[in-house]
């Protein structure tokens, strides 16, 4: 999280302090000090925190994301703050009672309060915190010394050496905020580079679609919410019909081509996000069809054949056909004969070899031994 961001967040805690600690204040010197000047300093107070208030909303209806928008709203983080500790700054002077010590001292440590509070709120945006302390610790420090006895010339050094070990606090603070949002930046790098390895460990390098790892992961995951849900589940095999005889024809760069060509084809033949093609083998490819029946599996089958088909990916060097063509195998887990993954696999496996054996270019479906759609 953005440091504006967290002190936008801890804000609200900072307002009801403040006005609390005033209020407070004004009812101790309620009958010790002039009424309208009490009453002035109060106004000044609720008038700014009221002010950061409305800017604390107009702050999450932005919903501020990008470094600009952080820079933006800094500036009104910052005014806001410097406004907080110059009203609390004049009360070191307004509110001073001019001969009670009780009073001046109720003073000082309300003051000396604020002070101390505000470290861990405003430290993490740099130069808040500077702006909050400074206007209070200087009036009340004057003021003390300007007094002239050495009782209040003594704690009037004690305010400035307080002010000033709080601000060396501050700044340690802030250190701490830099170092551990630079920590959170790279631990947040390592994970996308550890997520980005992970997703390219489960793609083919050379067709850019999932591999037979990821087809393994999804079709465990598939499988069991498939049981879970009772939904029918299928897998389409398919190869690329007399592929060995491509390469020598024409080379295994070549080879490489139609390989992605036809990868890619597939690929965007599936509508539903559900769906996943993968490379498992050399010219092999699976399918994964979540709630999908056998007749449904088919029916893809034959959109992904006529997709191949369409690109016209020439192969003078198959008996089959003058172009690329590509034979499937098809299984469900609505087969009775299918009661896990590996049978959903070698059934598919079995028609798979069944399309090839009755000539190629076709589908043919686990459940039967003749060709479901021809070419």
């Amino acid at each position: 999280m953005p440091q504006i961001v967290q002190s936008f967040c801890q804000l609200p805690i900072s307002l009801i302090v403040n006005l609390a600690n005033g209020f407070i204040l004004a009812a101790v010197l309620w009958n010790a000090m002039p009424t309208p000047i009490l009453l002035t300093w109060s106004g000044l107070l609720i008038a700014v925190t009221g002010a950061r208030f409305l800017t604390l909303r107009a702050f999450r209806n932005a919903s501020p994301s990008s470094e600009s928008d952080h820079a933006y709203w800094t500036k009104y983080f910052l005014a806001g703050t410097c406004a907080a500790g110059v009203v609390w700054g004049l009360s070191g002077i307004l509110l001073f009672h001019p001969s009670s010590f009780p009073h001046q001292v109720v003073l000082a440590f309300v003051l000396g309060g604020m002070v101390a509070g505000a470290v861990p709120l405003l430290s993490s945006v740099r130069h808040a915190y500077w702006c909050f302390a400074i206007p209070i610790v200087v009036p009340i420090s004057i003021r003390l010394m300007w007094v002239g006895d050495r009782i209040h010339l003594v704690m009037g050094l004690m305010m400035v050496i307080f002010g000033l070990t709080m601000l060396a606090t501050s700044i340690q603070v802030q250190r701490l905020f830099r170092d551990a949002e630079k920590l959170r930046r790279e631990l947040y790098s390592a994970i996308e580079v550890e997520r980005a390895l992970e997703y390219l460990v489960r793609l083919d390098s050379l067709t850019g679609i999932p591999n037979r790892r990821l087809f393994e992961e999804e079709l465990s995951k598939e499988w069991a919410r498939a049981k879970r849900n009772h939904a029918p589940f299928s897998l389409i095999m398919a190869d690329i019909d007399h592929f060995k005889e491509y390469n020598d024809h024409y080379g295994h760069p070549a080879g490489d081509l139609c390989l992605v060509e036809v990868a890619q084809a597939m690929h965007h033949a599936l509508s539903r996000p559900g769906d996943v093609v993968a490379r498992i083998g050399g010219e092999e490819f699976a399918f994964l069809l979540p709630q999908t029946d056998l007749s449904g599996a088919i029916a893809v089958a034959e959109q992904i054949r006529e997709r191949i088909l369409a690109l016209n990916f020439p192969h003078e060097a198959s008996p089959v056909a003058s172009h690329v063509t590509l034979s499937f195998g098809v299984s469900s887990s609505e087969l009775a004969s299918v009661s896990s993954p590996a049978d959903l696999i070698r059934t598919s496996d079995i028609a798979l070899y069944e399309a090839k054996r009755c000539g190629r270019n076709q589908i043919v479906a686990a459940q039967k031994t003749a060709s479901v759609l021809g070419a």
